[in-house]
This record gives structure tokens, sequence and C-alpha cells, in this order.
């Protein structure tokens, strides 16, 4: 118990990809250890999430809404790299390696904002995520970017036109507010159909950070 960490998460998913990421450089924003079992010196499938986002949080239903908002960003990106990428959940919760109980997911759309790290450590892990993997450095980029995050948060969701003409729709909106053109072919523009409601830049509490929406959603709730 002595070495436990104080929140990690049980993960299932692509463990080749678990076990690289674990035998890598540490990720303060998303770090994933463990694929070694140390009393029979072999190898298996334990593998577990720690973020710098978890470490000032005392209340588990915190941690948990910070980790489903986590995987999806991973899930995004995944996604966007691999049509075939087996998407991360998250099993259980430890505190200091004891489990704690499951909460529900919330829907949740806002940044999950600057951790609470110096700003040299801030600067040294962008640097060092851009040369060590383009799915964290999206990652990281998506924790106060509403364009990264948007754009992963959309990839995440389940395939399907009416997903996909959403995402276009957002790109759209977000070309526009950044000023960077984008060329859409107007005959395959029209053939799309908008038949659901959609993530928006309106939607996003850009204003208040993720813990701040949370809050907001847990009283209305109540």
């Amino acid at each position: 118990m002595a070495n436990a960490v104080k929140w990690e998460f049980y993960l299932n998913g692509d463990s080749r990809n678990f076990r690289g990421y674990a035998e890598g450089r540490k990720n303060l924003y998303f770090d994933i250890s463990g694929g070694i079992d140390h009393y029979n010196d072999c190898m298996n499938d334990d593998f577990r999430l720690s973020s710098v986002y978890f470490d000032d949080e005392d209340d588990p239903e915190v941690v948990w809404q910070i980790g489903y908002e986590l995987a999806s960003l991973y899930n995004g990106v995944s996604s966007i790299l691999s049509k075939d990428s087996r998407k991360l959940e998250l099993a259980e919760l430890l505190h200091n390696g004891v489990r704690v109980g499951k909460t529900p997911k919330k829907n949740i759309l806002a940044l999950l904002g600057k951790p609470n790290i110096s700003d040299s450590l801030y600067n040294q892990e962008f640097e060092k995520v851009k040369k060590l993997d383009v799915r964290f450095f999206m990652m990281n980029l998506a924790t106060e970017r509403e364009d990264a995050y948007l754009i992963l948060k959309y990839f995440a969701v389940e395939a399907s036109y009416i997903n996909y003409y959403k995402t276009l729709e957002t790109l759209e909106e977000l070309s526009d507010k950044i000023g960077i053109a984008i060329s859409v072919d107007k005959k395959l523009r029209k053939s799309f159909t908008n038949t659901a409601n959609n993530f928006t830049l309106s939607g996003l509490d850009s204003r208040h950070g993720f813990k701040q929406a949370l809050l907001k959603k847990t009283k209305l709730l109540l």
C-alpha cells in the first residue's frame, strides 16, 4: 500500500497499445502503467490509468467524470488514426489501492483546462508529447482548445452519417471562427442530411471549466 497511487483506473482495451505506452515515458495528462506481474516475473494485461487531473481530487464521482472525459478524448483521436481501433474503457477505480464504487457517466461538454502544474512543467510536457505520440499531443490540446476538443469528441461517438454530418458542420463552424479555410465539395455537401441535435460552439461552456460544469450538472439533477 505504501506505493499505491492516489487515484488510478483499471483499463479494458487494446493491451498491445497499452503495453507500448506503459514501457514508454511517463505522460502527466494520461499515464498508462502496468502490464507486468512482478511477483511471478511475467507480463500480464493489468494496465492502469493515472493523471495529474486526478491528483487534487477527493471526491470519487469527480474522478470518475474526469476519467470518462479523458477516455473519450483518447477514443476520439484513436478513431481518427485507425478506423478499427478498440475503445478504451474504464473498468474500476482505485483510491490508494482500494476499489471504490462506479459512477454513471454524465453528459458534460466542457474543457478540462490547464492542469495544476507549474508553467515550466506544463511547457515541458507539451514539448515532450509532440515528439512522443500525436495521440497524446492532440489529447493535451483538447483539454484547452475547443476546436481540438470538439473534433475528438465527435470522433469518439458512434460512426454514422448523422454524426459525420455533425462533424462536418462543426469543422465548418470552426473554420469560420478560426479563419482557416477548408474546401468542401458542394454536391457531396448537399447529400448529407442533418436530422439530430448538434454539438455547437454555443453548447461548449468555454467560460467555465469541466469541474464547474460538472457541479452545475449535479445541482440540476438534485
